[in-house]
């Protein structure tokens, strides 16, 4: 079961068209007050007054006993990688299509993160300037090992592919063998995983 989710935006037209994708959730116009009690999912519309900084503490104990959706009409790496490193789930268009929304809740819903590719791709960036430690990759094969490597620069499939001489449907294989055997379940835990982070 899903967790309930709460909106806080004052742009009617974004919570009609929040309810027209979310017909069986329940989706609230919220005041000021942020709710405390249970755990939510939380729809948060990035120009909702008096918005803290992402740099604010008090993103800590939110984060940590809600997952929090940030949504943006005018969306920008910078903000979403802000809210991303302050503990946010999500980060992504308010007004994006119905099935794009789902997808995204979905995931968020499921424990996971959900983030465009650019912002995907600068997380990876970023990751990748951290200290390195030696990575547990010793269950893959060698060919996996190369295919994680590359996967975790935050190439997509096709770039991989051509790189490393083989097919996208190889690197497909290749990466799901990876997920299997290091137990992930994305590209930002794999490049984790990659790093020795995780």
């Amino acid at each position: 079961m899903n967790p309930a989710m709460i909106m806080y935006t004052t742009d009617l037209g974004l919570l009609r068209h929040w309810q027209a994708s979310f017909d069986e959730v329940n989706l609230v116009l919220t005041g000021a007050e942020w709710t405390t009690a249970g755990e939510h999912l939380i729809v948060l519309d990035r120009q909702y007054p008096d918005l803290p900084s992402w740099s604010d503490p008090i993103w800590r104990s939110r984060t940590r006993q809600h997952r929090i959706l940030l949504i943006d009409t005018h969306p920008n790496d910078e903000t979403g990688y802000a809210a991303l490193l302050a503990g946010a789930c999500a980060y992504c268009h308010a007004a994006a299509p119905k099935e794009v929304l789902q997808q995204v809740v979905a995931v968020v819903a499921a424990g996971e993160i959900w983030a465009g590719r650019s912002l995907v791709q600068r997380l990876l960036s970023a990751v990748n300037q951290l200290p390195r430690k030696p990575a547990p990759l010793s269950e893959l094969s060698e060919r996996e090992r190369e295919v994680a490597c590359v996967a975790a620069r935050g190439l997509c499939n096709k770039d991989i592919a051509r790189e490393l001489g083989i097919t996208e449907r190889t690197v497909k294989a290749h990466l799901s063998a990876c997920f299997e055997k290091l137990g992930v379940v994305d590209r930002v835990q794999l490049t984790l995983r990659v790093n020795g982070i995780q």
